[in-house]
């Protein structure tokens, strides 16, 4: 009769892949991205802990964008939202402003802007813009 059982696995188990990093430049959304030209990695999770408790200031959230242009998705947005009588939802702005929806919300979200929720957490359509802002650009 036995009691005890041991199965050893270890050589069925890939070895893990090292992070690696591909610098970036300016992103192009225009156009399909050809294979191997992602600047996705996958990271630890304690790195990324570790580097947002880097963070204490806005002025640190913009140097995390590296070469993006923040101050110039807010200058789109407002200029967008001054022929916009009252509100919009977010998908109509990003739609009206062609602009990616990531730097859209960026843009709104470090800009000052006033957003409203309005039914599930986790549906665009349902964030509006109001067409006023809390703070100056």
């Amino acid at each position: 009769m036995r009691t005890t059982m041991h199965l050893d696995l270890e050589d069925l188990i890939e070895p893990k892949t090292p992070q690696t990093f591909k610098p970036h430049g300016l992103h192009q959304f225009s156009h399909p991205t050809e294979s191997g030209d992602s600047v996705v990695a996958s990271v630890e999770k304690a790195n990324v802990l570790a580097m947002l408790d880097q963070v204490t200031s806005l002025e640190d959230v913009h140097k995390l964008a590296g070469d993006e242009d923040v101050e110039k998705w807010q200058r789109a947005i407002a200029n967008y939202l001054e022929h916009i009588k009252g509100e919009i939802s977010l998908t109509q702005l990003q739609g009206g402003l062609k602009m990616p929806m990531v730097e859209v919300w960026l843009g709104l979200l470090l800009g000052g802007f006033t957003l409203e929720q309005r039914g599930d957490f986790y549906h665009n359509p349902n964030v509006w813009v109001k067409s006023s802002l809390t703070t100056l650009l």
